[in-house]
């Protein structure tokens, strides 16, 4: 056993969460502001089980947090690290679609602006 074995395993943990497509719409409803659950349902298209799964999930993590207010449940974002990582993973992947124009497009707006920049000067 290789001594950095345990901290491969806890890093391929982290990075699985970015391996559900549901998941990654979740976090993109969320990833500017808060939102409510019935919120989240809605914009990501998904059942209200598989949503409250995946929160579930992206809590115990650290990777959302949560708060409660009356009967409504509201989740935000709360390491904006892995936030970071999913947007340049998505913007890698959505730029090397060519046909995709809007696509790539939609992922720069999600970038801060001092990085929109930084990309379109490099695609120029």
């Amino acid at each position: 056993m290789h001594e950095l074995d345990p901290l491969f395993d806890t890093v391929a943990r982290y990075f699985s969460l970015l391996a559900e497509p549901t998941r990654l719409r979740i976090l993109h409803c969320i990833c500017h502001e808060e939102k409510s659950v019935n919120e989240i349902v809605m914009l990501s298209e998904a059942t209200q089980t598989n949503v409250s799964r995946h929160l579930n999930l992206l809590h115990r993590a650290g990777i959302v947090a949560r708060r409660k207010e009356g009967n409504q449940v509201y989740y935000q974002v709360a390491d904006p690290v892995f936030i970071n990582i999913c947007r340049e993973v998505c913007v890698r992947i959505a730029a090397r679609i060519e046909e995709h124009q809007p696509l790539r497009n939609s992922f720069l707006e999600l970038m801060p602006n001092s990085q929109r920049r930084k990309k379109e000067f490099s695609r120029a």
